[in-house]
């Protein structure tokens, strides 16, 4: 996951309804982020050629007021890669979300102390994001970029401007591994659009790396006003 300080006023036109841009700091983000599938079901069911895929999103923090002064995160996506069609289908009639079908790959390697991490995908040329970092993970401590980042467990797209589609997140509680360095290598202009081509030539805010986990996502509900 690699984050980039954003304007607001470019992610005001991918705002969910019923929601508001999130601040870390006073600051609002994006984050480039690269992860796997791996033992994917369906509704309970292994999909057969399926199970294990790629996926690179840029996401997005918002928040959506439940009861007076009680707000709860979510997170929003301007775009998401799958690297099969029949995955972007899926995706697309079941979460509304902006998916695009695209060659992709992945590459985990280790030694002694360090994990080598990659992901990519192939859009005119390759686009990738390299990790070096440590081995061993850490939990991750309170009020840190690792902790704003990775705990937000309900997701949220915009449908329309009267409504949009949310759904829960199940997860347990990560932990990071130290990002020793990093390179970034993709064209944003290219990837996802115009108003992100800035994120091109400059170093993400921060970058991070979880281990992952058993998630569940719920089935989706749509919310109009």
């Amino acid at each position: 996951m690699a984050n980039y300080e954003m304007n607001p006023s470019v992610l005001e036109q991918y705002l969910p309804k019923g929601v508001e841009l999130d601040f870390y700091k006073n600051k609002t983000y994006v984050s480039l982020v690269g992860f796997m599938f791996k033992n994917t079901r369906l509704f309970g069911l292994p999909i057969p050629f399926f199970e294990s895929f790629e996926e690179i999103n840029l996401r997005f923090y918002v928040k959506r007021e439940i009861t007076p002064k009680n707000w709860r995160s979510e997170v929003a996506f301007t775009k998401l890669f799958f690297p099969k069609t029949a995955l972007t289908l899926v995706a697309k009639h079941m979460y509304k979300e902006n998916y695009e079908t695209k060659n992709m790959r992945h590459k985990w390697s280790e030694n002694e102390n360090e994990l080598f991490t990659s992901y990519g995908l192939k859009k005119n040329c390759w686009h990738d994001i390299d990790l070096v970092s440590e081995k061993k993970s850490s939990p991750i401590c309170s009020n840190t970029p690792e902790d704003f980042f990775s705990k937000h467990y309900w997701g949220t797209s915009k449908i329309n401007r009267n409504s949009s589609t949310i759904y829960k997140i199940d997860h347990p509680l990560w932990k990071s591994h130290k990002v020793l360095s990093s390179n970034i290598s993709f064209d944003f202009n290219l990837v996802f659009g115009s108003e992100f081509k800035h994120l091109t030539n400059i170093k993400p805010s921060t970058v991070h790396l979880f281990d992952g986990s058993e998630v569940l996502v719920h089935k989706k509900k749509i919310v109009s006003q």
